[in-house]
């Protein structure tokens, strides 16, 4: 459904519509960056914004009420307040946001800092942001939440601005304006998907220790992707302040989403957070790194968001707090955070590796000057004052951000930096226009093939670490223990093959199980393509565990690195584990019509290929008779059905039956799971079939493992 009517109707590449009117632009639904759209084609930046029905999108794990930047724009540069068309709900779910990007929150959290910090030596979060809250005008006067933003009521589903009228009707928003009908506007979203890049020439080898940027402008840049970047240690990603949409990017990349495993979130802006949550909700339980009061702001800004509880989000990611004043080790280097000095609570870090050393300034405010007239004032005690004026330009490599005063650093100021500095640092968050020419400045350069090494000494048991590596990879193999872990670097071997080379032909004995390394192996079965195997994802188990010959050609679709074991070999690694029975499992459903039916399900669809056949793995195939009840009012829930060929009905408290539902539904009632809660509701079987059945213990630890799909069957019964 796309907008009609007669008006100027403007429809923005990330999503979202401009639509003009006598009482100013109003714009529907605000995704990321959205602000860049309007900025990059020459529209009126809105005064007035409507969000639409949705407010986050489960699929991409993005916010589609996205107003900081908007705010941000209208205050500082066109001087006047955002006004947002929503309900007293939505109000209050609006001002939580907007209060911990603007304010911060209210108290810092007590355990940001090791015990052995005296008092005297901490960062007074609570008085810095204060200060970054006054008004530049009235300096005595600090900027309240109704200096950014105001709020028209939209009551009855009506809301009226002058002589605009804005009416909710079925699935759209009705906009007249002087009682002249202009357009109507759907109440949902159409987005355009990521941007996709072409398969990769040759296989992206990451660094011991280096550095790729991901973005290096800001916000308000039409051109430019907001700042983040890869810290790469043993090989290993760390994200920093994922940018949106950056999953896809190192996906067509070849990169694995688990060679990236954890994030640091530096503060909660939104060119900062907006594309952790989708990090989060990709393949995979992230861990991420970050102090307790920046997850604090992180998580009421995406309850509000959501909707959902802080303690159904908490449980999609390992959190791993920074403590301030004590080193934290990652991936086998040495992180020692620190916060800077910005508008809200922001940390910054250095990292040690292998005899060279990396630091990142992030948003920060480095001003000599103004830093000794906060101290002056009382804004910053005497250490505080030292600290920030003792930035550690010696580091390896120095990675500054140059944004726009009075809360970032000046660009002048890092121009005054020794040439010796300036060749070892490079410039973020800034536009490329806005470096001075003869400056000796130099922006990051963003993409994997402009990945920066820093030269280390690799350790002798790099590579047995990068094969483990890839093996924790396959959840269905993470339990393995030592000795069998011990077992494995003995007698697996690496391959590679050219794109376009037969890996294994369709009718031949099996002999030899594989793990994808890097790049994409596709299965064709009697010429047609079934599927796709990437980084993480193994084959060739089949033929193994059933002594049956191999099902399937499979054939190097990029420049493909395996791991391979040899049959023996690998049925002793599994021999007495829980693995023999899953993979028995796997062969069993992978011959019957698992995959289709999986992909049947709009959700389960949406998982990754190495998801789905975890998934297969744990699914026991199930019979279901007519008259077999799958859930009883009053008793607890067991297990899931991914319904093949049978049918079955939703029966009402009342006994009534409500709803009929048939193959492709998966009837799931996680939240029951979690909290131990009684059936409410009876489903039975009406038509006798096939179903896919995954027990309670699996299906939570699959889930684990799969946070976007525990989001998005969060709360319902069932998925079709």
């Amino acid at each position: 459904m796309t907008p009609s009517g007669t008006a100027a109707v403007h429809a923005l590449p990330r999503g979202g519509t401009i639509v003009d009117t006598s009482a100013g632009a109003i714009q529907f639904g605000a995704p990321p960056e959205t602000i860049k759209d309007a900025l990059g084609l020459s529209l009126q930046v809105p005064e007035h914004w409507v969000p639409l029905r949705d407010w986050f999108d489960k699929r991409r794990g993005q916010s589609l009420v996205e107003l900081e930047f908007p705010a941000y724009f209208n205050y500082f540069v066109l001087n006047r307040r955002i006004n947002v068309v929503v309900d007293g709900p939505g109000r209050r779910r609006i001002e939580a946001v907007m209060r911990e990007s603007f304010f911060g929150p209210e108290r810092p959290d007590p355990h940001d800092w090791a015990p052995t910090v005296p008092p005297a030596q901490r960062v007074d979060l609570a008085r810095e942001c204060t200060y970054f809250a006054r008004n530049n005008e009235t300096p005595s006067r600090q900027i309240r939440l109704d200096d950014l933003v105001s709020f028209t009521a939209l009551e009855g589903g009506v809301a009226r601005l002058g002589a605009v009228e804005i009416r909710q009707v079925p699935g759209a928003f009705l906009v007249r304006d002087g009682g002249r009908e202009l357009c109507t506007v759907p109440d949902t979203m159409e987005r355009p998907p990521p941007e996709r890049g072409s398969s990769p020439v040759r296989l992206f080898e990451p660094p011991s220790f280096g550095l790729t940027v991901l973005g290096s402008s800001h916000g308000f840049d039409p051109s430019g992707k907001t700042t983040g970047f890869v810290l790469w240690v043993h090989r290993r990603g760390v994200l920093v302040d994922p940018p949106v949409d950056a999953n896809q990017v190192l996906r067509d990349a070849g990169v694995s989403p688990k060679a990236i495993d954890t994030v640091i979130l530096t503060h909660c802006h939104a060119d900062h957070d907006s594309g952790l949550m989708q990090k989060i909700l990709e393949e995979g339980c992230v861990t991420v790194h970050t102090t307790p009061t920046i997850l604090g702001s992180f998580l009421r800004k995406y309850v509000a968001l959501t909707g959902e509880s802080e303690q159904l989000l908490r449980r999609l990611f390992r959190f791993r707090p920074v403590v301030l004043g004590q080193p934290s080790r990652i991936h086998g280097a040495e992180f020692r955070f620190f916060y800077a000095l910005h508008s809200i609570p922001t940390i910054g870090f250095e990292a040690f590796f292998g005899g060279r050393s990396f630091v990142y300034s992030s948003d920060t405010l480095y001003d000599p000057a103004r830093i000794e007239a906060l101290a002056a004032e009382g804004v910053l005690s005497p250490s505080r004052k030292t600290a920030l004026l003792n930035f550690p330009w010696h580091h390896s490599f120095v990675l500054h951000e140059a944004g726009v005063p009075p809360i970032h650093t000046p660009v002048a100021r890092l121009a005054e930096l020794p040439d010796e500095v300036k060749q070892r640092m490079r410039l973020i968050h800034i536009a490329e226009a806005d470096v001075p020419t003869g400056s000796g400045l130099e922006m990051a350069r963003v993409g994997l093939d402009h990945t920066i090494t820093f030269p280390v000494e690799v350790p002798p048991y790099s590579e047995a670490l990068e094969m483990l590596d890839t093996l924790a990879r396959i959840d269905l193999f993470a339990d393995l223990n030592v000795e069998r872990c011990r077992e494995f670097l003995t007698v697996a071997r690496r391959l590679d093959f050219p794109a376009g080379a037969l890996v294994i032909r369709e009718g031949q004995a099996g002999d030899i199980f594989y793990i994808v390394v890097d790049g994409e192996a596709e299965v064709t079965r009697g010429g047609v393509a079934v599927k796709v195997h990437g980084p993480g994802d193994f084959f060739g188990e089949t033929a193994l565990v059933t002594g049956a010959p191999r099902s399937a050609d499979v054939r190097a679709r990029t420049a493909l690195r395996l791991l391979a074991i040899d049959k023996v070999d690998f049925l002793a690694l599994v021999r007495g584990t829980e693995l023999v029975d899953a993979l028995l499992r796997l062969a069993k459903n992978r011959e019957l019509r698992s995959w289709d039916v999986i992909n049947q399900n709009l959700q389960l669809m949406m998982l990754t290929s190495t998801q789905k056949t975890e998934l297969q793995a744990f699914f026991h195939h199930t019979r279901l008779e007519k008259g077999d009840r799958l859930s009883v009012p009053g008793q607890g829930v067991e297990a899931a059905y991914l319904l093949d060929t049978a049918e079955v009905v939703l029966h009402a408290r009342s006994g009534e039956a409500v709803l009929k539902l048939g193959p492709g539904t998966f009837l799931v009632d996680v939240d029951g799971m979690m909290r131990g809660d009684p059936v409410l509701g009876l489903i039975e079987v009406v038509e006798a079939g096939d179903a896919f059945r995954i027990d309670k213990v699996d299906l939570l630890a699959f889930l684990e493992r799969a946070p976007g799909l525990m989001l998005a069957i969060a709360g319902v019964p069932f998925i079709e």
